[in-house]
């Protein structure tokens, strides 16, 4: 059972930083722990801003978890010369490896 507390995340990407064959960027999560799943986890909540100091752009809420165990959060591709950002919230039953290696890396088990 997972308790009513609140866990704060952050990623900061920096898109001039990304290689120049770079047209995606895939964020998923994970659970690790026996029979835990984004069902028990709950509401999660994405807060999107265009800098460390700037205010929330884009607000997405993933609420519709019930069996999953790995979950693609969003996505940002290149469309002509812009960035776009989707929310994605598709969950997946089996673990991180298996969701990266449907993306095509490479895991060493």
């Amino acid at each position: 059972m997972v308790s009513n507390r609140t866990s704060v995340q952050s990623i900061t990407l920096v898109l001039d930083d990304l290689p120049e064959h770079c047209t995606r960027v895939v964020l998923a999560a994970s659970l690790d722990g026996a029979g835990l799943t984004f069902g028990d986890v709950g509401a999660i909540e994405l807060d999107f801003a265009a800098g460390t100091e700037s205010s929330t752009a884009i607000r997405s809420t993933l609420d519709a978890a019930t069996v999953e165990r790995t979950l693609l959060l969003a996505e940002l591709y290149l469309r002509g010369e812009h960035w776009r950002l989707r929310a994605v919230g598709q969950g997946y039953e089996t673990d991180l490896a298996e969701l990266a290696r449907r993306y095509g890396v490479d895991i060493d088990e």
